[in-house]
């Protein structure tokens, strides 16, 4: 049997996993649907097979014929970290408790002072451990949870898996129960451990269990309101199915009851209610009087305002006259083009060009505005200022 080579220091360790990121995160993103094969995982670490081969010397990688797959501790690392694990660790839990139990009765046992202190400091840890463990398998039985009744498709194991989720449960339900009745029977070593550290911590993890008793009071009345549903929808399945052989062999009528249930329901209720328009032709409107005067009563009645449309009147020779009416404005273009060909600054030859309508101040500093902003490519900024009748322009040239 041959004994893999470990990493010696967690730098040699960091730095390989920072190397190979790109080759692990492929595989981690892959690790349900394919084996990976071990020619695209060459490809990944830019064809160094000695690159390769390390992590599978190092036991990063698992390599099975022409394919590999992540060491389940680094697997287990990686979905715990980032929270992606569907497994629901009891077991852990109950690890840590009786670890809990052994350190209680080293930390009794011990005379040596500091011997002493790295059991109760050992205690102290492991409490946190505890409590973090069981509100993460909590937050993972929930997701499992939703995930098992929303995602299978196979009615017999949807079931299956939430009452298997359901006896987990009550696993973590007996390991909280287990672990506070192990912190007020251990009177004696929280009494010599007087630690306002070690107080803190069983602060926080009977903070811990009485957050994730009530979570787990709510996923027990989801489970059991999910495996109803099932039940149900797996009932009305049947009879659906049932319904169908029987419509399929003609004996339906003869079989069942259908037919009565049918005749004893009314289920026309749920319908919108139909209306019919009915459309008068224009003859009857135009010769008869009594409808005429019964349509005005209704429409009375309803509150419709509207009136009847009165013929126009014919046009007159003069509104058939073409009549053109002429807009005075500045041609921007046109002042653009001639300020080109002239050597003044834009303003003063905005000022001084002959405008064939008459122009207000305002209408000339728009001009300029507008201009600057239409030609802007075509303006050469001197960075300069001068007034005029105290409105202060830059001093612009083409160029």
């Amino acid at each position: 049997m041959d004994i893999l080579t470990h990493f010696r220091s967690i730098e040699e360790l960091t730095k390989t996993l920072s190397r190979e990121q790109g080759l692990l995160s492929e595989m981690f993103e892959k690790r349900k649907l394919i084996k990976f094969p071990l020619g695209l995982a060459i490809d990944l670490v830019g064809g160094n097979e000695t690159r390769l081969r390390k992590l599978v010397d190092y036991g990063v990688l698992v390599e099975t014929g022409n394919t590999l797959e992540i060491e389940s501790d680094y697997l287990n690392f990686f979905e715990e970290v980032l929270n992606v694990n569907e497994e629901i660790s009891v077991l852990s839990v109950q690890e840590c408790i009786n670890t809990l139990k052994e350190h209680i009765g080293y930390f009794l046992q011990e005379t040596n002072v500091n011997r002493k202190a790295g059991y109760q400091d050992n205690v102290r840890q492991l409490l946190k451990k505890t409590g973090f463990r069981t509100l993460k398998n909590v937050v993972d039985l929930k997701r499992n949870m939703d995930n098992a009744y929303k995602q299978e498709p196979n009615y017999i194991i949807k079931k299956k898996k939430l009452q298997n989720l359901d006896e987990k449960s009550h696993s973590i339900r007996v390991m909280i129960r287990e672990c506070e009745k192990l912190m007020d029977n251990e009177h004696a070593f929280f009494i010599m451990a007087n630690d306002p550290h070690m107080a803190k911590t069983c602060s926080d993890v009977k903070h811990d269990f009485v957050e994730a008793y009530h979570a787990l009071m709510e996923i027990d009345r989801q489970i059991i309101f999910y495996i109803n549903q099932i039940d149900q929808q797996n009932q009305l399945y049947k009879k659906i199915r049932k319904l169908k052989y029987l419509q399929d062999q003609l004996l339906i009528k003869t079989d069942t009851n259908l037919m009565q249930v049918l005749e004893e329901r009314s289920p026309l209720w749920t319908e919108s209610r139909q209306y019919n328009k009915t459309r008068l032709s224009l003859e009857m409107l135009r010769e008869n009087e009594q409808v005429v005067k019964l349509l005005r009563r209704m429409a009375e009645r309803n509150g419709i305002q509207k009136t009847t449309r009165a013929e126009a009147e014919p046009l007159t020779e003069e509104d058939l006259q073409e009549h053109i009416q002429q807009l005075e404005e500045v041609d921007s273009t046109e002042v653009w083009n001639a300020f080109l060909a002239s050597s003044y600054d834009l303003f003063k030859f905005i000022l001084r060009y002959d405008y064939k309508v008459k122009c207000t101040m305002e209408d000339l500093v728009t001009l300029f505005c507008q201009l600057v902003i239409l030609h802007s490519d075509e303006c050469r900024m001197t960075g300069e200022y001068a007034i005029y009748q105290d409105i202060e322009y830059p001093i612009i040239y083409a160029k």
